[in-house]
């Protein structure tokens, strides 16, 4: 992994029951992140409390973020567009842009839990042709496109955030021609070299003609210190991704070997590090985003575990914080 990326973390805003206290967590983990040094912090969209993720409004709760924080940047990772109204989507990201100075990262996927897309009266089967159709809207909305005969057009102004999107999908020559940005993250059917792979096709089909850089959002899980509890969480993950057909190998026997499938890292400080330069090369203009939660991950733990990131793991790899030199 090279040095001068960005660093990040990402929260599931996980929460065993519904108490509005996870959202004030969620508040206090930014402000925390943002006294040590981070340079942006993630959350991601669930709806129906799928995955005990609490979050289906993820713009709302980074507008808070906003007010309490100056400096972080704030990820969607991701907010699932098929499942989107795409001009109330380019409304609601242009508002907390501006009130954020700037601060939006908008990370878009297809989703993939069929449950939700029954919800939302969308086919699973369609999530693609969805998506492109989508963000076709999206996109001309946010690029100040005339929307209707009469020349109405997006206000506020988003002015910049087109090239603050990002795509998590395997089809990564369709993100580079577009000029986005990568969200890449394990994928427990394929090995670990399948995902330098993928970025490297990235990297190899980016053409530049929007004038940004190409710029991959790596995402990892990682627990320092996995305890009973997170053994508890990681297993009912794997049993609901068999159960609506993501995972579709047998369980492992051994929480070494499934952590290892999901990409997981874990271990003392030295390990980790060590995985981490394992995978994909970074640059300036990449970042590194880290999941510290599982369901039942309390706000203290998750605390500790950016601590560790911070003083320990970042700057192994070559990380600094924002203002400092060598």
């Amino acid at each position: 992994m090279s040095a001068g990326f960005s660093l990040g973390f990402l929260s599931r805003v996980y929460s065993p029951v519904f108490d509005p206290k996870v959202y004030r967590d969620t508040l206090e983990l930014f402000k925390v992140a943002e006294e040590l040094g981070f340079d942006s912090g993630w959350v991601a969209q669930h709806h129906f409390a799928s995955e005990h993720g609490r979050l289906p409004s993820p713009l709302v709760l980074l507008a808070a973020v906003a007010q309490r924080t100056r400096r972080i940047n704030l990820g969607t990772g991701i907010i699932v567009l098929p499942q989107e109204a795409p001009l109330r989507l380019a409304e609601d990201a242009a508002v907390l842009d501006a009130i954020s100075n700037g601060r939006l990262e908008l990370g878009l996927g297809a989703g993939f839990d069929p449950e939700t897309f029954v919800a939302f009266g969308r086919e699973h089967a369609e999530r693609h042709r969805d998506y492109e159709l989508h963000l076709h809207q999206l996109l001309n909305a946010l690029g100040n496109a005339p929307l209707t005969d009469s020349g109405s057009r997006l206000l506020p102004r988003a002015t910049g955030l087109s090239h603050r999107l990002w795509e998590a999908t395997s089809r990564v020559e369709l993100v580079a021609e577009r000029g986005h940005g990568l969200i890449m993250a394990p994928n427990p059917h394929l090995s670990p070299e399948a995902g330098v792979a993928l970025v490297d096709r990235y990297r190899n089909a980016w053409t530049g003609e929007n004038g940004t850089p190409a710029r991959i959002a790596r995402v990892q899980a990682l627990l320092p210190s996995p305890d009973a509890d997170t053994r508890l969480d990681i297993q009912a993950y794997v049993q609901r991704q068999q159960r609506i057909g993501v995972l579709k190998s047998a369980p492992d026997e051994d929480f070494d070997t499934t952590l290892q499938r999901l990409g997981v890292l874990h271990g003392p400080v030295e390990q980790i590090v060590e995985q981490l330069q394992q995978g994909p090369a970074l640059t300036v203009h990449d970042q590194l985003i880290l999941q510290v939660q599982t369901t039942r991950t309390p706000l203290r733990e998750a605390i500790r575990a950016l601590e560790i990131i911070r003083e320990h793991i970042a700057p192994a790899l070559g990380w600094q914080p924002a203002g400092t030199s060598t």
